[in-house]
């Protein structure tokens, strides 16, 4: 098949696209920066925000899978629906009406506010009221585009992607360490659904084969991780031992509010520090209900965390800026 990939210079588009290259399909990457991924295949530069490369470049694709939006625990409403909302809709303008349309959606449409156990599909989205930044509110409108316009698409809902090209979910965390303590709302003790990066692109390339499949399917590993562990063992691959301090929720999202509301009236560019997103991250962990992407989809991941620690310590170890002090 010919499959296009969105944000294909991304972590998660990057790796959707060496593997269906690798099992030989033909891939045309899209994505903002001026070069391309290391699979090989064809490259167009497109910003989600401003517009396509044009119906010549995809109107001849069997498939499209949609990994690109815009990814930041803070910032204004504005630059989200641009790039998530409005992208997505100039996406499906220029897509033939019968390719395959697969969307990496976020499990951040579930209601932030609450602890949520085995939640299913039907429990999102949520009113916006109820998300705590744009990324989230930008998430579930994406969502409402795609289900109005291509009803036959499926959206997948991975919940904390991490692996070997991950910027944004542990390098985030890991940076906020100092002097070998690290807190965490919580604690982090939490059993959580998180997804290795191997087990979304499984999820994806199950997605292509079962055209029938359509709506919104949660994507994780069949066995919850705890997020601290999970911390202290990277650390520990990394040779930088932590010690992880459990923050009393109520006072970190007291703090985390206070931040936010500094944040808005400073003439500061940087993300906060702590975020209510955060917070809500770890101190209201959510766990997935997976009967669809097993059943339907017959993707059953459970990734080897040894073997996906290693792979992502190694990684973290030679990037440039992976970890960096906040």
């Amino acid at each position: 098949m010919r499959i296009a990939v969105t944000g294909v210079t991304g972590f998660v588009g990057g790796a959707v696209a060496q593997a269906l290259a690798a099992d030989g399909h033909e891939v045309l990457g899209l994505g903002r920066a001026g070069e391309s991924g290391s699979w090989g295949g064809d490259y167009a530069t497109w910003d989600l925000a401003s517009g396509l490369p044009g119906p010549h470049a995809l109107r001849d694709c069997d498939a499209v899978v949609h990994a690109a939006a815009r990814v930041s625990p803070w910032g204004g409403d504005g630059p989200f629906v641009a790039a998530t909302v409005h992208g997505t809709a100039r996406l499906i303008d220029a897509i033939a009406p019968d390719a395959r349309l697969v969307v990496i959606g976020s499990a951040s449409v579930y209601d932030p506010r609450v602890v949520q156990t085995n939640a299913r599909e039907r429990d999102a989205p949520v009113p916006p009221g109820r998300y705590l930044n744009a990324y989230a509110r930008a998430k579930a409108a994406q969502e409402g585009v795609v289900r109005a316009r291509r009803p036959d698409a499926v959206i997948l809902r991975p919940r904390a992607v991490w692996g070997p090209g991950d910027r944004t979910l542990l390098p985030r965390v890991m940076a906020r360490a100092r002097a070998g303590v690290l807190p965490l709302p919580g604690g982090g003790r939490r059993p959580a659904s998180m997804t290795f990066v191997d087990s979304l692109v499984q999820a994806v390339i199950g997605a292509l084969a079962h055209r029938d499949v359509a709506g919104p399917v949660n994507v994780a590993d069949a066995t919850p991780l705890v997020p601290a562990a999970l911390l202290e063992e990277l650390f520990d691959r990394l040779y930088r031992p932590i010690r992880i301090v459990a923050v009393p929720s109520p006072t970190a999202d007291a703090a985390a509010a206070v931040v936010e509301a500094a944040w808005r009236v400073l003439p500061v560019r940087a993300e906060p520090p702590i975020t209510r997103y955060a917070v809500a991250a770890l101190a209201r962990p959510l766990t997935l209900d997976l009967t669809r992407l097993h059943d339907e989809l017959e993707v059953v991941p459970d990734a080897a965390v040894d073997l996906g620690l290693a792979r992502t310590a190694a990684w973290l170890a030679t990037a440039d800026g992976a970890i960096r002090p906040a």
